[in-house]
């Protein structure tokens, strides 16, 4: 079986089965997802593992990314609460929660924040701005943003029909609700999202 942690350069542990690819060269595979396709085959890959990536690639790229993700993963099928074949599950920073925490005079969400945040003295707008902006030691900062029906459209877009939302270690795949996969609950969104056809119709 192939399984890409996409992005997990930074402190996911290097574990059997798992290739880590990330711009980081504590990667087992150092690739810029961005400007390369993938090195592997159609369709063969079986699970794709994504967490605080997908906000540090410019729009005018990510569709050529998801487009990478669902070549070269196998299709997937849930079928009486078991699911088999091929997974993707994506993790970001949901804008929702930290509007919501804005809107609600809640600072203790950004105390909470595992997001960057450079000045936490600052004035609630500076925390929202700052977390919306979180700089990066390798590559971009956050430049792009989700909440769970943006998710989905581009998702959707890129040809993966179905896209449930998780939360946090509840992903369709047991293997994945470790802790070694997904972090960070206070701020994030979880999504599963697969497809059960390879036709190239499917494929918007």
């Amino acid at each position: 079986m192939a399984k890409l942690n996409i992005g997990g350069g930074k402190g996911h542990p290097r574990l059997e089965g798992w290739t880590i690819v990330d711009l980081r060269d504590t990667a087992d595979l150092v690739h810029d997802i961005t400007a390369a396709p993938l090195p592997y085959p159609d369709h063969s890959v079986d699970v794709l593992f994504t967490s605080h990536t997908l906000e540090h690639i410019l729009p005018a790229r990510l569709g050529f990314v998801l487009d990478e993700f669902r070549r070269v993963l196998k299709p997937g099928r849930l079928k009486d609460g078991q699911f088999s074949g091929g997974l993707l599950r994506v993790a970001v920073p949901d804008i929702s929660l930290a509007i919501r925490a804005y809107t609600q005079n809640d600072r203790t969400f950004f105390d909470r924040s595992e997001v960057t945040v450079r000045d936490r003295e600052a004035p609630l707008g500076g925390l929202l701005a700052s977390w919306f902006y979180s700089i990066s030691s390798v590559g971009n900062g956050h430049v792009h943003c989700f909440d769970h029906d943006y998710l989905a459209y581009w998702l959707q877009k890129h040809g993966f029909d179905e896209c449930r939302r998780s939360s946090y270690r509840s992903s369709l795949l047991p293997e994945l609700r470790s802790d070694a996969f997904d972090r960070h609950p206070n701020d994030s969104l979880y999504m599963d999202a697969w497809f059960e056809t390879t036709s190239p119709g499917a494929h918007r």
